[in-house]
Formats: C-alpha cells, structure tokens, sequence
C-alpha cells in the first residue's frame, strides 16, 4: 500500500510537470503572436481614401431561392419564400461584395482589432452572409434559433473548425492566423446554410451595403492593386496610385462587358 502511495504520488508530480510546462508553451505562444505583430507607423498627414462601388451591367442572374422543405422547424421560421442572399442586385449595385486591397502594402503590419466580428445564425440562416476581420480578431459565431445549429469553416490554409451551437444563446468566439479571401462556413445541419468570411492582414477591407458603396480609409500613399469578390459573380481587379493625403474612386463591374 505505501508502495502504491509513493507511484501515486509520483504520477501526481509528472501531471503537475506536464501541466506547467503546457502553461509555460501556451503562454510562449501568445507572447509569440502579440510580439510578431508590431504595427509599423504610418504618417497620418499622407494617409489618403480610396472610395468607390461594385456594380452589374445587364439583367443579373435569379437569387437562389433556398429549399426548406426537409426541416419544418427552419420553414416555419418564414412567412414564404427565402433567399439565399448570393444575389442581391439594386438598381445595378451589388451587395455583399467583397473588396480589399490585394497587393501594395509591403512589409507593413497592422494593429489587431479587439472588437469581435459577430456572424449569427437566424432564421437558419447565417447574418451576415459576408463577412471580413482582420488575422487574429475574435470571431464570435453565434445562435439566435431555438434550434441546433453547427458552424464548419473549410478554408484553404488556415486549420479548419468545426463546432456545435446547440441552443438559443450560444455562442463561440475563434480567430484566424492566415490570410484567405473567402473561406467558406456552412452548417452541417442545414445544408444550404452558407457564410463566407474574408481574412486579411490589414485593415483594408470592405463589404458592400445595398448602395453598392465601399471605402478603404487611412491608406498611405502609394500603388494597390484591389480585387473585389463576390460568391457568384467571381473576382474583379484595379490598379490605383493613390497620392499622399489623396482621394481616389474606383469602380468595379461584373456581368455583360
């Protein structure tokens, strides 16, 4: 029995090894992020804006209306028919576009926002449908359905997730270490269920409203090269030289040349 108390004991005192030695490597591993990232001043009398909208030329494509059918309790959530939100065209003006400066920054390294980015799942439906953060901000999923819901986002590079928001008022906060323009998110559940999340390492980034309408703020001079993104209408691109404390407008165009 006191042989057994002494190998107890023991165990006991290699758990508490194991255990500061991981306490010791997870704190390592944040100071490494927060020290890997110190952001590189910018002169705020040069910075500049570019500004613009996403447009369609000619009779876009229908929204995808979403089916149903196989789950009453996301159905009844509805009065009638529900969009999917992949299209969504006003008077010419794309909504849910996503445009971002995609080269021109250099070496540059950006603050990390402290705010969360909040996806929600209502109406089994993901709001917003598009999404951007920066490399590192929280994300926080959430449900607004007093039903289950999953959150599965596959993207190219970074590691996957894949969890459970089992009831009303759960949530669950992530972040993303590398940069990927449109990482899907779906929810196994649901199959029609879709998100798209842009992650970037600056701060450049925008979704388009109703109008269209985006604006790249507290850019410093120089040359970019932006893309614009959208689910359904794939990717447009623009060279702009912006000059120092200067405005530039850009507008990008899908469907018929």
């Amino acid at each position: 029995m006191k042989r057994r108390r002494v190998a107890v004991a023991a165990m006991h005192g290699v758990v508490l090894v194991l255990a500061g030695l991981i306490l010791v490597a997870a704190g390592g591993c944040q100071r490494e992020r927060k020290e890997r990232r110190p952001p590189t001043p910018l002169d705020m009398a040069t910075v500049g804006a570019i500004t613009g909208e996403v447009r369609f030329s000619g009779s876009p494509p229908a929204e995808t209306v979403v089916q149903m059918g196989s789950a009453r309790d996301c159905a009844a959530l509805h009065a009638g028919p529900v969009g999917a939100g992949d299209v969504l065209v006003h008077d010419g003006k794309v909504e849910n576009a996503l445009v971002y400066v995609k080269q021109g920054l250099g070496d540059r390294v950006f603050a990390v926002p402290d705010r969360s980015v909040v996806i929600d799942q209502k109406g089994c439906l993901f709001v917003p449908r598009v999404a951007a953060a920066q490399t590192g901000q929280p994300i926080r999923f959430e449900n607004s359905d007093a039903l289950q819901h999953n959150v599965h986002g596959v993207p190219e590079h970074a590691t996957g997730w894949n969890f459970s928001l089992a009831m009303k008022g759960a949530s669950r906060t992530i972040d993303v270490e590398d940069s990927e323009p449109a990482i899907e998110i779906k929810c196994d559940i649901h199959p029609w269920m879709r998100a798209y999340l842009g992650v970037f390492d600056h701060p450049y980034f925008a979704v388009t409203g109703p109008d269209g309408r985006f604006k790249l703020e507290s850019l410093p001079p120089g040359t970019y090269l932006l893309e614009a993104w959208h689910e359904r209408f794939g990717t447009r691109t623009a060279t702009v030289t912006l000059a120092p404390s200067g405005t530039e407008t850009v507008v990008f165009t899908f469907g018929a040349p």
